[in-house]
């Protein structure tokens, strides 16, 4: 194969872009770029990446050209990467690119370049053959951009879909500690409310939940456990397990029906026969607009069932 063969089946597999350093990995020399970039087949968006003639602009493009600019060892990164992972509230507005930090800080007039004193092998993967900070990576790095509520919010949403990243985030959050950097204040705070077997809540409303119940000091609750006797009954939304208290948070689309709440009925009753005390239902009404009357049902809901255990450890004695 001759080099522009060489040069072309490359550029396939980076959406039609070549760095200049690539090239003259293949055997290209300066005057070469130069003259092929003078002929009809090769224009150069940077100084230092070039790209077929003809070829698609788009996202991916864009993104490689990012990645490529920046030099090797290079990342999509910070709010991109989130973009990426489809985190919500993210949009692709200005290219983050990260890399690592060697000799100098290298710049891109295509992105802004972070230069971190850690970026591990194992910090990234790829998207579609483009270079970009793993999940886990990801979040601390947007970690010290946003509202520590919404920090919060962003890794339940992440760890409720992927219970996994909730490890990768400890793993990393002393990968970086080890490095000197040690996270944002933020993200520790969050990890530290959230070890290992945390389970994240599986809606807003649930979130909404557990906020007003610490927000009010009561202890917390267990969350989304399966419970039953001899045989499974469900998955509960909260648990109290040394009260044997259940309490179920109703969203007004599954619960409101005639059917949803015969069914609710049976579930209970289900839930009782197996031997939990109490079961109670808040519902979507109190969590947003009525707070005070979810922390209530729940408190008097715990006090009874501590009278019922009582009264039950004095029967046995």
């Amino acid at each position: 194969m001759s080099l522009d063969d060489d040069l072309r089946t490359l550029a396939e597999l980076q959406y039609s872009l070549v760095a200049r350093r690539q090239a003259r990995a293949l055997g290209a020399t300066a005057s070469g770029l130069d003259s092929r970039l003078r002929g009809p087949d090769w224009d150069a968006p940077t100084n230092r990446v070039l790209r077929l003639v003809g070829s698609a602009p788009g996202l991916r493009q864009h993104l490689m050209l990012a990645v490529l600019d920046t030099g090797p060892g290079s990342a999509v990164s910070h709010g991109s990467a989130a973009t990426i992972w489809r985190l919500p509230g993210f949009a692709l507005k200005i290219t983050h690119v990260t890399r690592a930090r060697i000799r100098s800080k290298r710049t891109s007039d295509v992105a802004v370049v972070h230069h971190p004193r850690l970026l591990a092998a194992s910090h990234v993967t790829e998207w579609h053959g483009i270079p970009v900070t793993t999940l886990a990576r990801t979040l601390f790095d947007v970690a010290a951009d946003v509202h520590p509520g919404r920090l919060e919010r962003l890794v339940d949403t992440v760890v409720a879909k992927s219970p996994s990243t909730l490890a990768a985030l400890h793993v990393m959050r002393e990968e970086l500690s080890a490095s000197g950097r040690g996270g944002t204040a933020a993200m520790r705070a969050v990890l530290d409310s959230r070890p290992p077997g945390y389970v994240a809540p599986a809606t807003g409303l649930e979130a909404r939940f557990a906020r007003i119940l610490a927000d009010a000091g009561e202890p917390p609750l267990e969350r989304q456990v399966d419970v039953g006797g001899h045989e499974w009954v469900g998955r509960v939304d909260f648990l109290d397990r040394a009260l044997g208290l259940v309490v179920e948070v109703d969203s007004d689309l599954h619960h409101t029906s005639p059917l949803d709440r015969a069914h609710d009925r049976r579930r209970d009753e289900r839930l009782r026969a197996a031997g939990w005390r109490q079961v109670v239902r808040v519902s979507e009404d109190d969590v947003w607009r009525h707070p005070h009357e979810a922390v209530a049902k729940v408190r008097g809901a715990r006090r009874l069932a501590a009278r019922v255990l009582v009264g039950e450890s004095h029967a046995t004695a």
